[in-house]
Parts: structure tokens; sequence; C-alpha cells
């Protein structure tokens, strides 16, 4: 099989689309596996001799594998609503440009009279994300892969798991960051203290005159719990039955981000009793990665046990920018 065919049957797969010459999953990946095992010259073995730049199968590995990692983040709201995303080339940056909010007022005059005051637009801030160096060693995945011990969908777990961890890591240690102190942000649109519902509702409100938008309110599970309201109707009922909160606060809509724990502990990464209100399409949290995905290889002579490991590496950074209006409300 020829190798963009390769690479688009198993972007095929990584989409769940499901390829016209077969009926099922689990016969794509063998035709997948079975095109990588071709393409490495008929050997499901990894051959530190043979399996280098240059070889068909690790040309086609090196390209699969960011696709993996991009899929991954599809179809998470909180992603979705929270998180800018770019890729830009390597060794180029990239700066965000927050919008100017200035108000310009308009002035009552008589006819005949032009000695009006100038306003002038505000200036735009510029903010930059630094980026570093992310590896992940994948040389058991692919061995296991080309010898038919694991199929194609456990591949890309393996390999996607160690990559989104982190992303999900630094993009919820950058949401969680969002404070009172955060450039913009004032007493208005922060607010701390025990459960009320006139207090959300006001926050919701100036959150949504400040952006000239509908709100959204997003938080963990148990932050959303806490939200509650005094008239609840029967299918309020059910989205607490069904989803553990409502889905909705006085027809504001809530979004649930899924609980993390910190690397290394069984601490949660979020904190439980803050919830973020959010209006308009600006996107907070700044992700950008640099270039393409690289697979190297190392000298199985430098290792201490003789074996040979492939790294995937990305350039990646995370930052938080944004010119709109967020309402942050801590609940004790």
């Amino acid at each position: 099989m020829e190798k963009l065919k390769v690479i688009k049957l198993a972007t095929d797969m990584i989409a769940n689309r499901v390829s016209a010459n077969f009926a099922d999953t689990s016969k794509n990946s063998d035709a997948l596996i079975d095109a990588l095992i071709e393409s490495n010259g008929g050997s499901s073995e990894l051959n530190w001799k043979t399996f280098q730049r240059g070889n068909a199968c690790f040309e086609i590995i090196e390209e699969i594998i960011p696709l993996i990692v991009h899929e991954g983040f599809k179809g998470n709201e909180f992603f979705m609503n929270m998180v800018d995303y770019r890729n830009i080339a390597l060794g180029d940056d990239i700066d965000f440009w927050t919008e100017d909010k200035t108000e310009l007022i308009v002035a009552d005059i008589a006819y005949g009279v032009s000695g009006i005051r100038r306003q002038r637009l505000g200036k735009k801030d510029k903010y930059n994300v630094e980026t570093s160096l992310k590896v992940v060693k994948v040389y058991e995945e692919l061995k296991r892969l080309l010898a038919k011990r694991t199929d194609f969908n456990q591949f890309i777990a393996a390999v996607s798991k160690a990559f989104i961890r982190d992303r999900y890591d630094n993009i919820y240690t950058a949401y969680d960051g969002i404070t009172s102190t955060t450039r913009g942000l004032n007493s208005t649109y922060v607010k701390t203290g025990t459960y009320s519902e006139d207090t959300l509702l006001t926050l919701i409100q100036h959150t949504e005159a400040a952006n000239e938008a509908v709100g959204t309110i997003i938080g963990t599970k148990t932050a959303l719990r806490k939200i509650t309201t005094a008239t609840v109707s029967d299918e309020a009922k059910t989205d607490l039955y069904n989803m553990g909160y409502y889905g909705k606060f006085n027809g504001t809509n809530m979004i649930y981000v899924p609980q993390r724990h910190k690397v290394g502990s069984d601490d949660f990464l979020l904190n439980d009793n803050k919830i973020v209100v959010i209006a308009g399409d600006e996107k907070p949290i700044k992700y950008v990665t640099k270039g393409e995905g690289i697979l190297s290889v190392t000298d199985p002579l430098q290792t201490p046990d003789f074996t040979q490991n492939y790294l995937y590496a990305e350039e990646a950074g995370v930052g938080v920018a944004f010119a709109n209006k967020l309402g942050i409300y801590t609940i004790s």
C-alpha cells in the first residue's frame, strides 16, 4: 500500500471514519498494521539498523502521531470554548493581541457647532507564549503494534494519553491561575463567599453587559453542583439526575470541566469551589505548538540495556491573554 494511502487510512481511523474497503474497525486496524509491516520491509520487528529516518514505516509513524495527539482534543467543550490553539513554523514566534475595549461616546451638539473633543482608540496589548520541548518514548507501543499484540486503537490511546495529559495539565494550570490579580479583572467580576443566587445572577449580567454577548458558566462537576436555584423545573431535576448538576442556571448554560489529578498524586488539579463565567467568542487560554512533531531515534549502544528507543517530540507552550471580561466566583 502506498505511503499516502496508509496515512489516509490511519487518519480515517483516528477520526472514526470507517474505510469503504472494510466492514469494521478491526479489519481497518489489521489492514493498517499489515501496510506498516509492508512498509517496514515485510518485517514485524523493529530493527535499529533499518528502522531509521528514510524508512517508509518510520516516516508514516512520524506523520501519524501528531494526528493522534491533535484529534484527542476535538469535541471537548472546555477546549473549544476556552483554548485558542495555534501551530506556527519552528523558530517563529506568534504575538497575541488583545482587542482595544475603549468606548467611544456620542455627543449632542447644535447645528453649526464643529468643536467636539476628539476621541482616540486605546492601545492594543501584545502577549507572547513561551514554548519548550515536550518528549515521550513510544518504543514499546510501536513494537506491540507491528507484532499485532495491540490494535491501532490501543496504540492511539497509549501514545496520545501521555501528550494529552501534559497538554491538559498545562492548560488547566493556566485556567486555574485566572484570579482577581489577572490583568483586566476587578472586584466587579471576581466574587468570593458563600453561594448566593443573586450574586451569581449579577455576575453573569456584568459579564454579558461588558462583552455584549450571552454568558456561559464553566466549572468542575463539584463546582457546578454548588449552583442551585429557588425554582427547580422537572427538566432541571432530570439534568441533576443524569449529569450531577443543573444544565442551566436561570437560562445560562453550564459546561462541565472534567477534573484531573496532579501528576504523581491523587490531588485534584482544579479548584472545585471555582466557577468561571465567559461571554463572547474570545478564548483566554493560548496554546501554541511550533513546527511539526519529530520522531527521534536513540542509539541502542547508548542505553544501559542496549534497547532501541523512539522519542516523539514537539515544541509547545501555554499562556493567558484576553480583552473580554471574565466572571469568577469562588464559593466557600
